[in-house]
């Protein structure tokens, strides 16, 4: 049976894009796969700044010239990924001894370069990706305070992004501008974006359309998306792409093949996306899935696309073809994805492990980032008196050179001891980070009289014990508020990728509505 094309079915609501990939010239059916359903191609690598520049003056364009010659051929809307970044930008660039001015001319120079090569063939352009930092938690206004610690910050100041938006304008003007993220869904860093994306189109700076990433996961509250819809349709003059969507299942991870319910949920999940998309079509110029099948998929491990390795369609390629009738014949089944985790009674001694009962581990791994980094596995204790905590950390690479403690490689431990799940943080509720060095902050809270803490590295990771002190005391069966957090420094010192235990929502910093259930237990 002849599959549908997606680019016909959605060709008055907006663009259907798909990545390019040097792979597309030697592969006759991605080839096929590409032309029938899709319209338009973003460059998954091959623009990026460290491969379009790898050294000073020295430009590669032969994979970036082949894609804009391939696009040409076969009709495809071209469009640019990316001009500025915090990764794979231009590392050959020598911080300390460069001047504010020398960054400048080094930012004109790589944008005239290939913006001018390609002036004409490109419909708009990723001009500056995730400038705003993950982890935002209030005065989101204030936006300039939750921008990303990036090498154009650090070398030019917080006007690099009007400069880099003015020097794009001048260099084409007729290319669409977008400023592209990720994690848009989340309030606080959506409305940190917004205020941004306003402010400076007020100033008269050349920004004109917004990039949601859309990197999800099957549990990631589908209405997030639409509340970031919403508010970023008001702003004036600026379009809305969805840029690199792609939609992992979650429970999937240790999997070989996906199973027939899993199937289903993602599907679900992709064609309650297209509802919202179709309701505000009027605003959205592109959706870009990320990737073609899930064997060469970025996110592989959690597959994340419409096609199988073969290129044969997926549940969700058919929930995209139409949503309503998909969801008619899979009819959504509400899930309570609130979890319980059991604490058993002891004492443990920090610092000795045999003393910890494991037989209740908690999985700290649904991951809030398209970045799927650090996991930890988890036990807790009790006592009449304090509660304590095992994490047992996996992660590739230790990192504690940030200045903000969230940014380094450290848990986050929630408690909400009156297990009240409501929208603002409770006098009773505690948010304790500490990191793989056993540095330790109560998030601006008084210290907890009697808390203790002991971390040590390990051959996988790192591994965090703690004491928490309670006033009030505990008793047998209580069932109080809890989630952990992992959060995961990059080699540069930057968060790249946060895992909680229960909490999908991301604001684990703001509302205990996202917490799990811990409970008491006399049981071994």
């Amino acid at each position: 049976m002849k599959m549908k094309q997606l680019k016909t079915i959605y060709q008055t609501s907006f663009l259907i894009g798909n990545i390019y990939t040097p792979k597309v010239l030697e592969d006759e059916a991605l080839h096929q796969l590409l032309k029938t359903q899709f319209n338009a191609l973003t460059a998954e690598n091959i623009m990026k700044p460290a491969l379009i520049q790898p050294k000073q003056a020295t430009f590669t364009f032969d994979a970036a010239d082949a894609m804009v010659d391939y696009a040409s051929d076969h009709d495809f809307h071209v469009v640019g990924h990316t001009l500025a970044w915090h990764q794979q930008t231009l590392d050959w660039i020598d911080e300390a001894k460069t001047s504010r001015e020398e960054a400048l001319n080094l930012l004109r120079e790589h944008l005239m370069e290939i913006m001018t090569r390609y002036k004409g063939k490109i419909i708009s352009w990723d001009v500056l990706n995730e400038a705003i930092e993950d982890g935002v938690q209030q005065d989101t206004k204030a936006w300039r305070k939750h921008l990303r610690d990036t090498p154009w910050l650090r070398m030019i100041g917080e006007d690099y992004i009007q400069h880099v938006f003015h020097i794009a304008h001048e260099l084409d003007p007729h290319a669409i501008l977008y400023y592209n993220d990720y994690n848009l869904n989340n309030q606080q860093k959506r409305e940190a974006t917004y205020y941004m994306v306003k402010e400076l189109k007020e100033a008269g700076v050349p920004i004109q359309g917004i990039g949601m990433q859309g990197h999800y996961h099957t549990n990631t509250p589908v209405q997030t998306v639409e509340e970031s819809l919403a508010l970023f349709t008001q702003l004036d003059g600026i379009e809305i792409s969805v840029t690199e969507l792609d939609v992992t299942v979650t429970g999937s991870e240790k999997a070989t093949v996906l199973s027939t319910d899993h199937e289903i949920e993602q599907a679900q999940y992709y064609a309650q996306l297209f509802q919202i998309y179709k309701r505000y079509e009027n605003s959205i110029k592109r959706i870009t899935f990320w990737g073609t099948d899930d064997a060469t998929s970025w996110r592989r491990e959690r597959f994340p696309t419409l096609f199988n390795q073969d290129y044969s369609p997926k549940q969700a390629f058919h929930a995209i073809v139409d949503p309503d009738q998909f969801l008619k014949d899979h009819p959504l089944v509400e899930r309570d994805t609130t979890q319980t985790a059991v604490a058993t009674h002891g004492s443990p001694v920090l610092g000795v492990v045999q003393t910890w009962h494991q037989k209740h581990p908690l999985s700290v791994s649904r991951q809030l980032t398209a970045w799927e980094g650090a996991t930890a596995k988890a036990y807790v204790m009790w006592d009449e008196v304090s509660l304590y905590l095992l994490a047992d950390v996996s992660v590739a690479t230790l990192n504690a050179s940030a200045k903000e403690i969230h940014h380094k490689d450290s848990v986050d431990i929630y408690l909400n001891l009156m297990q009240e799940q409501s929208k603002n943080d409770q006098t009773d509720d505690h948010h304790i980070t500490i990191t793989f060095e056993n540095e330790v902050s109560f998030n601006g809270k008084v210290d907890i009289k009697g808390f203790k803490s002991f971390a040590t590295t390990t051959n996988n990771g790192y591994q965090v014990q703690v004491k928490i002190p309670v006033q009030k005391g505990l008793f047998v069966e209580q069932v109080i508020g809890f989630d952990l957090q992992v959060n995961d420094s990059n080699a540069h010192g930057v968060r790249q990728s946060m895992a909680t235990w229960n909490d999908v929502s991301g604001r684990l910093g703001t509302s205990t509505a996202g917490f799990g259930k811990l409970r008491l237990t006399c049981a071994d």
